[in-house]
């Protein structure tokens, strides 16, 4: 007697428990996926996205098939959660619906325990609940924490170091979580080493993820925020860190070489080489040209030195007569090479192009055309210029009057600077 007192007050109890869940469920109404059939024998089991379901009992058998007749399941998740279930068909006390880990959706819709039947049987539909991206947000931010540290400033020819932490604050195992970086244009990683990574995490457990990048100009740049990614149950969840602001210092200098035919004799060109300061440093500045073959200087000179501020524009200009005039004449490149304060230098070419081009009646026609193209003062990632060393950090100076006219040319443009 005492016995059947026990097993009705557990009855009860599992009635009681699902017919909260099943109400407390449709209040919410919440979107679940398409459901899937499955038959469970007495003892049988079946994992559904990270839930292992299984017959753990059925109602006493008779000479035949009731509609009372009820199932009795066990649900454990991943994480080590379980319930019970008491699910029925046709039952007024015992509902054939529950809800579980408020992802899980158990239906039961035939419940078999007659003695003419080898084993009892149940069959079930089960459906996961369709995770909204306000949902996944939620249950990413409580689950995995994420920073990513940065220097904010930096200089031209320096590296950054880039490190980010992933803590898995939940005692689960996640395996194949995917970092995903995006790096600014004019932003190079490091070679070594590849920042979109995929790890796996074990419980309660860290992982650092580090690497440098180095900017090819400098200038105010946005890290856009590292992406995690990870599958748990079948969804998918995102997780960013926060965006990063770097400003990278120095100089970069950029040039180009132009010649202008005069209109009254087509045998005298006026060269021009425009130097320009697009980055946020000062620089020192050589510019040696090269003059054309068969081409006498009439004004100005090739080779100059000064000290270029930032946005600021300077220009080498001279004439030359041209003793023969080719249709395919060239001009050669300048060498510009400059250097900072902070030891910083570097070493390019204007690009080439043709004087002349023979028109369709015969005619000469200037043409400003280049012969290829040239990187400029791009430096290539590594820990070393690709500035010419030979020249000192300031320029060389090889007498007094190359000391005082250097001395003005600074003195000149320390004025010009406002």
């Amino acid at each position: 007697m005492r016995m059947r007192i026990h097993v009705c007050l557990i009855i009860v109890f599992a009635i009681i428990l699902c017919a909260n869940i099943a109400i407390a469920s449709s209040e919410n109404d919440p979107e679940w996926n398409e459901s899937v059939n499955y038959t469970l024998y007495w003892g049988d089991s079946v994992e559904v996205d990270g839930f292992l379901i299984k017959a753990n009992d059925f109602s006493k058998a008779r000479p035949f098939d009731i509609e009372t007749d009820y199932v009795m399941l066990t649900i454990i998740s991943d994480d080590s959660e379980k319930w019970s279930a008491l699910l029925s068909v046709n039952n007024s006390q015992i509902p054939d619906r529950g809800i579980f880990g408020e992802r899980l959706n158990i239906t039961a819709f035939e419940v078999v325990t007659g003695e003419d039947i080898p084993a009892p049987y149940t069959k079930i539909a089960v459906s996961t609940l369709n995770i909204t991206e306000e949902e996944s947000g939620s249950w990413i931010n409580n689950t995995i924490s994420v920073t990513k540290t940065i220097y904010k400033e930096t200089y031209i020819d320096e590296r950054v170091f880039i490190e980010v932490q992933i803590k898995n604050l939940r005692n689960l195992e996640f395996q194949n979580v995917t970092i995903n970086e995006t790096l600014p244009e004019n932003i190079l990683s490091d070679p070594d080493i590849d920042v979109d990574q995929t790890i796996d995490i074990e419980p309660y457990s860290k992982k650092l993820i580090q690497y440098s990048i180095k900017a090819l100009k400098p200038g105010n740049y946005t890290i856009p925020p590292t992406e995690i990614e990870l599958v748990y149950r079948g969804v998918t969840y995102h997780h960013y860190t926060n965006s990063t602001e770097l400003v990278v210092y120095g100089p970069y200098i950029t040039a180009e070489k132009t010649a202008t035919v005069n209109e009254n004799d087509p045998q005298q060109l006026d060269i021009s080489i425009t130097v320009e300061n697009k980055g946020n440093r000062a620089a020192y500045l050589e510019i040696r040209d090269e003059m054309m073959p068969n081409s006498i200087l009439k004004e100005g000179k090739t080779t100059t030195e000064m000290v270029i501020f930032p946005d600021k524009v300077k220009k080498l200009e001279y004439t030359v007569n041209i003793k023969t005039i080719n249709k395919n004449t060239i001009a050669p490149s300048a060498e510009i090479y400059f250097s900072d304060s902070k030891g910083y230098s570097d070493t390019f070419w204007t690009k080439r192009f043709y004087i002349f081009k023979e028109h369709e009646e015969g005619t000469p026609e200037p043409l400003i055309e280049p012969e290829e193209e040239q990187d400029i003062a791009d430096p290539e990632y590594s820990d070393t210029s690709s500035g010419n060393m030979e020249y000192p950090k300031f320029g060389p100076i090889r007498s007094v009057r190359d000391l005082v006219d250097n001395a003005m040319i600074i003195i000149n443009e320390a004025l010009e600077y406002k």
